[in-house]
């Protein structure tokens, strides 16, 4: 979370010991404890909640696309019928062999 290394520790402990004083130091130190656990836990909750909200409006996006799909699919014609049709109209133009009308 945060990048501190061992002599930025020590310098946050003296000056630390030097204002708050030796007395208050412990408490101190709960409280910052305490404190740090509550930023945590919040932080953790809060991307757990994110994600579940992001992966939530995928799942809402794809069902949405899945029926688009779908209604393209009821709306555009089968390859097979479209044969047909073209078969039955080629017949019935004037001229075709086929036509015995």
């Amino acid at each position: 979370m945060f990048d501190i290394g061992f002599w930025e520790l020590v310098i946050i402990s003296i000056v630390a010991l030097l204002v708050v004083g030796p007395e208050r130091l412990p408490g101190l130190i709960r409280d910052v404890g305490r404190w740090a656990r509550a930023v945590r836990r919040f932080v953790v909750q809060t991307r757990q909640e994110l994600e579940r909200e992001l992966q939530f409006d995928e799942e809402k996006d794809l069902l949405s696309s899945l029926r688009d799909v779908d209604e393209l699919m009821d709306i555009a014609p089968d390859r097979e019928q479209r044969e047909q049709r073209e078969k039955r109209d080629s017949n019935r133009l004037p001229g075709n062999d086929n036509n015995k009308s």
